[in-house]
């Protein structure tokens, strides 16, 4: 214990303040280089442990591997990799698309499901197509809606799934045409 020469308070070895005043405590005197040893000389330590099973020294040679002649020992491989740092951390079974790389023709069936023709813009050189069947089919909801007080009207809005499914399967199939035969056209070969 270091006790503060100005108020009296016991402090922690090794402390530079005192705890109660924040006096500077004086120095301690630091243990002895040596004192963590059990004797003195090296050589009448015991070896270190053999962590890797190699054979010990030969007789009146050095345990410690501090010779010339010492070659560092490699440990046992271990069940990972050894790491590369040159090498690409992406996984081998993930791939990343091309820009060449067809779409798949799910995307713009679907969209033209929805809002017929405006799929055929995900299909190269169809976007006057596809603008051409969203105008016509927005032209036959009006006249639909128009004619709906007559009974006419009624029949014309029970077509209009039946040209939602149509641009789907049109959008399906000029998707697939433009996919360099990777995906099969469902009606319009």
């Amino acid at each position: 214990m270091a006790t503060c020469a100005s108020c009296g308070t016991n402090n922690v070895e090794g402390t530079k303040f005192c705890v109660s005043c924040g006096a500077t405590l004086a120095p301690t005197s630091a243990p002895a280089p040596e004192s963590w040893r059990v004797s003195g000389d090296l050589n009448n330590q015991p070896p270190p442990a053999n962590p890797y099973n190699q054979p010990p020294p030969a007789a009146g040679g050095d345990p410690y591997g501090q010779s010339a002649g010492y070659t560092p020992q490699t440990p046992p491989p271990s069940g990972y990799p050894p790491y590369n740092p040159g090498q690409s951390m992406t996984p081998q079974y993930q791939q990343t698309p091309t820009a060449g790389e067809p779409m798949h023709p799910i995307v713009p069936a679907l969209v033209s499901f929805f809002f017929p023709g405006i799929g055929l813009l995900f299909v190269p050189n169809k976007a006057g197509l596809g603008i051409a069947i969203f105008a016509g089919t927005l032209a036959y909801a009006v006249v639909a809606t128009i004619l709906t007080f007559v009974a006419v009207g009624l029949c014309l809005f029970m077509v209009m799934p039946l040209i939602n499914i149509a641009a789907a399967i049109h959008s399906w199939d000029e998707a697939a045409k433009n996919s360099n035969g990777q995906f099969q056209p469902i009606l319009f070969k």
